[in-house]
């Protein structure tokens, strides 16, 4: 319900199914937190962003082969966000090995 609620907040998208993907440490050698990844999908449109005050986020439509040129161009740097990339490629069978 958190993850449904954020991403409709933050977005303004619904989804109709959320898979877990895992977790990872951002950063273990200074702190004990986990990052928990959910791959959403079935994701439409239906309400405007809500964002609280000190937020500033913007929604960038991609389809999939866009987004693999970015990670390609290393055009997405934050570890994070890659990481969580990499994962959902992975369970959608995008990803070549």
């Amino acid at each position: 319900e958190a993850i449904a609620r954020e991403l409709m907040e933050e977005t303004g998208y619904n989804f109709s199914d959320y898979e877990y993907l895992g977790k990872i440490s951002p950063n273990p050698s200074t702190n004990s937190n986990l990052l928990h990844m959910f791959l959403a999908k079935g994701g439409r449109k239906v309400a405007a962003q809500s964002l609280d005050e000190n937020e500033e986020i913007e929604v960038i439509l991609l389809d999939m082969d866009e987004l693999k040129q970015l990670l390609r161009e290393n055009k997405i740097v934050q570890a994070m966000h890659v990481s969580c990339i990499l994962y959902a490629l992975e369970k959608l069978g995008e990803l070549k090995y």
